[in-house]
């Protein structure tokens, strides 16, 4: 099953340090098991597309007054829920940040 790692910022976490935090470790272990299919950082600059009434809105992103957004991304495979959630929990942004975890619709078994 075909799993997207959203990585994301979040206010509450743990300050970055380098010696526990070593996110090349977490992708060059993932990469080697095949588990990880793609992967990377995001640029900070974001711009949001909406259609309404016909008409295209833009917008430039993200905002001042969000407190999460995301900064990178994962396409991991896993046998489950839960070995995605481990792979996840493994992830060094885990801890001084946020893991959102999504199943794609097409690997879906409902």
């Amino acid at each position: 099953m075909k799993f997207l790692l959203f990585i994301g910022t979040a206010p509450d976490a743990e300050p970055y340090d380098p010696a526990l935090d070593n996110i090349d470790e977490w992708v060059t272990d993932n990469d080697s098991r095949g588990r990880r299919i793609l992967g990377d950082r995001l640029a900070d600059e974001s711009t949001i597309v909406r259609k309404r009434g016909g008409e295209v809105l833009v917008t430039d992103g993200p905002f001042a007054e969000a407190k999460e957004w995301i900064v990178g991304f994962d396409v991991i495979e896993a046998a489950d829920r839960e070995e995605a959630i481990a792979v996840a929990a493994a992830h060094p942004m885990a801890r001084n940040g946020l893991v959102a975890i999504r199943e794609f619709w097409g690997d879906r078994e409902d």
